[in-house]
């Protein structure tokens, strides 16, 4: 007989001792806490090499599921970016004859130091590959990050990247202006095109000076810095090449879909489900290959058809990415609509209670085997660096856990908890102020087996790599030889 077992992903929910600036702990989550008193609790690693990024690289979204799905480390876009630029392969790659062609090309991208969504040394090694294929008017136009990056560090990151520019031939900066408008993924294209109508010179651009965002951040965040222009830049004219370099597509495909209306558009990575139907990319640099193998191909082998559930921010996570980029390649799914961004503030409860109905309904279906569910809360209201909201949003996953448990036991189903990475652990950063950006904690990682199931821990300590072979062995399937072991077995 196939056994029940639920992941539950509560994104942003690192584990740290220190309880100061930290939304994570017995005193906001008691439900929770009192399960890991009750059995035990593994520490899994969640940055760096054990997700598949680089040393002291802080964990993200993207590699946690998908280090959680493929039960192994698998390597980030990141590092292939850098080994790309490192042996000239990006350099050599034959797109780069048409926008040599076209004689100019605009690089739009993240200043961030993060990796999340994009890199300041991407902008900067895309800027270089062009140069190096023969393109003679590159203009750079940085996006200023300050939420995957810590707040204020747009200045340094500023500097740095101005400094690994200088050398490259016909690279001249361009318009510089806060991720907020280029990053929204919120369906709304007016806030968009925010972003768009400066790049395009549809609005009229101050020119920039270090001082201006000196001031900005005296009272905001670097992700709300109005677009200016550098002094001796230009804006993008009508048919000019553009590569947008964003990391992932989630947060590139609205101000994508506006930039392709008027220009050759080029990508990292495929933009597949675009804002508007239409919009066309002429060349996916970094095209991504969808794993083989997985806890996907497990469930599929084994005749199991899993319910993956989340709301609408966080469903690619639990779909394409813990699918190994493929969102189709097993299991059923259940998107909830997410609050717009701008009402998190007033609402840090987000859409959990909608999210955790699904689950306790899907838990009391006898049809149901398998599900795989994310909470998003932690790591959206921890990136507001608000302790007071923090605590609320642990307050609402608090209840909705100790929902989902009831009906888990209720039920028969083994609950697995765990995280994708860091966040509302570590709200205050080492200058004493708000700290918004993910964490390098890493993540708890517990469970409460189905009544009448025994459980033993054979590791305590681990990274999300050994999730997948843990819920096989809850569910009664055996681990294949590729995927890292387990974390404990059942009978």
């Amino acid at each position: 007989m196939v056994r029940r077992a639920i992941l539950l992903v509560l994104d942003g929910a690192g584990w740290r001792t220190e309880t100061h600036g930290n939304a994570v702990t017995r005193e906001t989550l008691p439900t929770l806490f009192a399960r890991i008193e009750a059995s035990g609790v593994a520490v899994l690693e969640a940055s760096g090499e054990a997700v598949g990024l680089e040393a002291g690289q802080v964990g993200n979204s993207e590699a946690g599921h998908l280090t959680i799905g493929a039960g192994r480390v698998v390597p980030a876009l990141a590092r292939r970016l850098l080994e790309a630029h490192a042996s000239g392969s990006w350099a050599r790659d034959p797109a780069w004859a048409s926008i040599r062609d076209a004689g100019v090309l605009h690089l739009v991208g993240l200043v961030s130091d993060a990796g999340v969504h994009g890199l300041a040394r991407t902008l900067a090694h895309a800027a270089a590959s062009a140069a190096q294929a023969g393109v003679r008017e590159i203009h750079v136009h940085p996006v200023l990050d300050g939420v995957d990056s810590p707040a204020r560090t747009a200045p340094r990151l500023l500097a740095e990247l101005q400094r690994v520019l200088e050398p490259i031939p016909g690279v001249r900066l361009g318009v510089v202006q806060g991720r907020k408008p280029f990053c929204d993924r919120s369906g709304n294209l007016a806030i968009s095109r925010v972003c768009a109508d400066a790049l395009l010179g549809f609005t009229p651009l101050p020119t920039f000076e270090p001082e201006a965002l000196t001031r900005h951040l005296e009272t905001a965040g670097e992700s709300s810095f109005p677009a200016h222009i550098f002094p001796g830049g230009r804006t993008l004219e009508h048919g000019e090449p553009v590569l947008h370099t964003s990391h992932r597509a989630d947060r590139a495909r609205q101000i994508a879909s506006l930039l392709a209306e008027t220009q050759p558009l080029y990508a990292l990575v495929e933009l597949g489900g675009q804002a508007r139907q239409g919009t066309r990319v002429q060349h996916v640099f970094f095209p991504t290959t969808p794993l083989e193998q997985g806890l996907f191909s497990e469930l599929k082998q084994a005749g199991l058809a899993s319910l993956r559930i989340a709301e609408k921010c966080k469903f690619p996570h639990v779909t394409f990415f813990l699918n190994g980029f493929d969102a189709g390649a097993e299991g059923r799914g259940i998107c909830l609509d997410s609050i717009p961004e701008a009402e998190i503030p007033a609402r840090p409860e987000m859409s959990a209670a909608a999210v955790t109905a699904e689950i306790v309904a899907a838990l009391a279906d006898p049809a149901q085997h398998a599900v795989i569910a994310n909470l998003a809360n932690l790591d959206q209201v921890g990136h507001l660096g608000d302790v007071g909201l923090a605590r609320r949003a642990a307050a609402e996953i608090d209840a909705c856990y100790a929902r989902i448990a009831a009906a888990a036991e209720r039920h028969g189903w083994t609950l697995f908890v765990t995280s994708d990475h860091g966040n509302a652990d570590t709200l205050i950063g080492a200058d004493g102020g708000p700290f918004g950006s993910h964490s390098h904690s890493p993540v708890p990682f517990f469970f409460a087996p189905a009544p009448g199931l025994t459980a033993r821990w054979t590791a305590r300590t681990g990274s999300l790599a050994n999730v997948a072979a843990t819920y096989l062995d809850a569910l009664g399937l055996a681990r294949p030889a590729w995927m890292e072991p387990g974390l404990a077995c059942f009978g």
